[in-house]
């Protein structure tokens, strides 16, 4: 029998620089060890893509949206490269597989290019690209429409993209990693009137989690796991009790860490 294979999504939160590479690295290297192929999905670096936003309406308060979208792409597509490259540093031989390296389409939503929704996947190109290597790395928030040219998935898109690659590559597993440990009632940057922290979700359903404000995991990726039936899961670096999201009950963990 194959593999089991499980997708790690890594954002900007955890991906604040180059530095944090080994990180990743190293949390790919162990589910490796464990027996399991993976699958990244990268954000941009901390900040880039706020960065890149800025330049392109340096040339207009409106600026044009193709342009725009292919501009800020390459955010993703360099922190994808780079994590690759960090990889093999490590010993593991992955493989980076931008979206016309596996045919990864989207389709814009009103024909807007920066907020579109995934709609396939080669998996068998993906599938190929992982033999022999254990790593594959996908750059998030991007993919190709029909006439072929980048389009963005709408911001915090690297979310969506982790979960449809789960979807489409048949996943054992669909691991969100944040620089929190899981979901709270609210942003554990804040208190409440009493000022109690806010409890955190040891599971929660796709409606309840829709309740959020969607600042840790994108709307539209919980819609999409909603639609598909998929769970995943929300935590940190080698965590052992991440928040499961998906058919379950609402329930809360016992304790409220919210850094491991």
């Amino acid at each position: 029998m194959g593999r089991p294979l499980i997708v790690l999504k890594f954002g900007g939160s955890v991906l604040r620089g180059e530095d944090d590479l080994v990180r990743a690295s190293a949390e790919v290297e162990r589910w490796i060890d464990r027996g399991w192929d993976v699958a990244c999905v990268v954000s941009a670096f901390e900040g880039v893509t706020d960065t890149l936003i800025r330049r392109a309406k340096a040339f207009g308060a409106e600026p044009e949206p193709e342009s725009r979208a292919l501009l800020t792409a390459t955010g993703e597509l360099e922190s994808a490269a780079l994590l690759g490259l960090a990889l093999r540093r490590s010993g593991i031989p992955a493989r980076v597989a931008p979206p016309w390296t596996i045919d990864l389409r989207a389709e814009a939503d009103a024909g807007d290019p920066l907020d579109a929704h995934p709609v396939a996947l080669d998996a068998a190109k993906a599938r190929r690209l992982l033999e022999g290597s254990h790593a594959l790395v996908v750059p998030g928030f991007v993919g190709l429409d029909d006439r072929g040219r980048l389009v963005l998935l709408g911001r915090g898109g690297s979310d969506l993209s982790a979960i449809f690659v789960a979807d489409r590559l048949g996943a054992a597993k669909c691991r969100l990693i944040k620089d929190v440990t899981g979901l709270f009632e609210w942003d554990p940057a804040q208190t409440s009137d009493s000022g109690d922290p806010p409890r955190r979700f040891e599971t929660i359903s796709w409606t309840h989690a829709l309740t959020l404000d969607g600042g840790i995991v994108q709307h539209k990726a919980v819609r999409y796991a909603r639609d598909h039936r998929l769970r995943f899961e929300v935590g940190t670096f080698d965590s052992a009790s991440p928040t499961i999201v998906g058919d379950v009950p609402v329930a809360f963990a016992a304790c409220a860490a919210v850094v491991a």
